[in-house]
């Protein structure tokens, strides 16, 4: 079938160059991927070493004549390990979270814990050396230095080690009336054989402590501190620390829902700018990449940004940059698929010439004509933009003998058979989508102006 057709072309020329521009991307994911890896604490040396390998083995592959079936495989290969390590990133900020919600739960129960120590001591009168009276009170103020797990057990140790029966008074700093729960604890202290270790009285005093919403906010803490700046989550951490001591009610429940609510919009806007950000740095080094005349006003913009930038301002440069390389990238696509075409047609002894891409790229469609076909020629057309063409047999006049049309068209089906093996040889791929028969439709008379060109003799050629 040889009559009209619409035909999508895909050169090796633009599967390679959009190879390059996704490995170009992996490379920016690897940095990020491996920066704050490190950062978080979660990356070793031999994951970097496996990554750097894999992206090596990729970059040999694009360095090759590879075939156009070879670089579909690697695109899918890079757009794999890209999600790879994009989904590897996100666990380990949750590996983080995790952790950090360890510490700022512990640090918590450490500050309850020494409170309670300090009420009992002061309930009871106790003479308590002055050094451990002030380390365990810089627990339960939550100062900094005391963050280590072993060191702070060992202090609150020493303070329960004080601690004698019988306990008359209350184990919680909440009330000087105890409640049944906390005169349970105290009678733990008081049967006579001293059974309640440290262990279980810490472990008692944490269950007894333990309340849904700041388990709920020791998980925000912990996700502001791995994505907020350090100054931004100490304000919150001492929101919380201030909630702690605000006897319960409704007041301090008003306090712990606008806590909740501000640390979840927090923590959610800083997310989604990370996001936009690193979106907007990939596009912005892309775009630097293939720069051109038209994206220098983009560029410039790009250069002038602060550190401070809005979300709408982010949002607003996404769209330029995604605008600017999908015009590139048509371009450039747009160029190889014409001189594919007509590199392909001169080879097969069509009369190809110097400015018919060009033409072709002006006027949309080009008459090709061919000293063994005279009087007639072959018409290329449609917007290279999107991959798809027109090609059919035309005749150069409306006089000529009808009879010739059917033949002209037979001999066109076998150039095109010919001329999609020329493209499979150089790695480009010429496919038919639609097509009617030799025959079909009458033959289209090219106009007067395209008919002088595909006759006028031939000066250079691109054969």
């Amino acid at each position: 079938m040889s009559g009209p057709k619409v035909v999508r072309i895909v050169t090796r020329e633009e599967v390679l160059a959009d190879c390059h521009r996704m490995l170009r991307r992996l490379d920016r994911t690897i940095a990020a991927w491996t920066k704050e890896g490190q950062g978080l604490g979660q990356l070793a040396d031999g994951e970097i070493a496996a990554t750097q390998a894999r992206r090596r083995a990729l970059a040999t592959l694009l360095a090759t004549d590879a075939t156009i079936r070879a670089l579909r495989d690697a695109q899918r290969e890079l757009s794999d390990e890209t999600a790879f390590l994009g989904a590897d990133l996100e666990r380990r900020r949750t590996l983080a979270v995790d952790h950090a919600e360890r510490v700022q739960r512990r640090r918590r129960q450490a500050r309850s814990s020494a409170q309670t120590l300090l009420h009992t001591f002061a309930s009871r009168r106790l003479e308590v050396p002055a050094a451990l009276v002030e380390r365990i009170a810089a627990i339960a103020e939550g100062q900094a230095g005391h963050d280590d797990a072993v060191q702070t057990d060992a202090v609150l140790a020493q303070g329960f080690a004080q601690l004698s029966p019988p306990a008359d008074a209350s184990l919680s700093a909440g009330s000087s009336e105890p409640s049944a729960a906390q005169r349970e604890l105290a009678a733990q202290l008081t049967d006579g054989q001293m059974s309640v270790t440290f262990e279980s009285w810490q472990a008692a005093h944490l269950a007894l402590s333990r309340e849904p919403a700041f388990e709920r906010l020791d998980r925000q803490i912990a996700e502001a501190d791995v994505f907020l700046p350090a100054a931004e989550t100490a304000g919150f951490a001492d929101r919380l620390r201030d909630i702690e001591a605000h006897p319960t009610g409704a007041h301090r429940n008003l306090l712990l829902d606008s806590l909740t609510l501000d640390l979840s919009d927090a923590v959610a806007g800083a997310r989604a700018h990370r996001s936009a950000i690193d979106e907007l740095e990939e596009l912005a080094a892309e775009v630097r990449a293939r720069a051109s005349d038209d994206t220098g006003p983009l560029l410039a913009r790009l250069d002038a940004l602060g550190g401070a930038v809005t979300m709408d301002t982010i949002e607003e440069l996404i769209e330029h940059c995604r605008a600017a390389l999908a015009r590139v990238q048509q371009r450039e696509a747009a160029q190889a698929r014409r001189q594919a075409v007509l590199e392909g047609m001169a080879r097969l002894g069509y009369d190809v010439r110097e400015g018919m891409s060009t033409a072709w790229a002006r006027d949309g469609r080009i008459v090709v004509g061919k000293a063994s076909l005279p009087g007639y020629a072959i018409e290329v057309g449609g917007q290279t933009q999107t991959s798809r063409l027109q090609v059919r047999a035309v005749a150069l006049s409306a006089e000529r003998d009808l009879a010739r049309d059917k033949d002209v068209e037979t001999l066109w089906c076998s150039d095109f058979a010919q001329l999609q093996a020329e493209l499979a040889q150089h790695g480009d791929d010429l496919l038919i989508e639609r097509a009617l028969g030799i025959g079909e439709v009458p033959l289209k008379v090219a106009d007067a102006a395209e008919a002088a060109i595909a006759t006028t003799s031939k000066a250079r050629t691109l054969r």
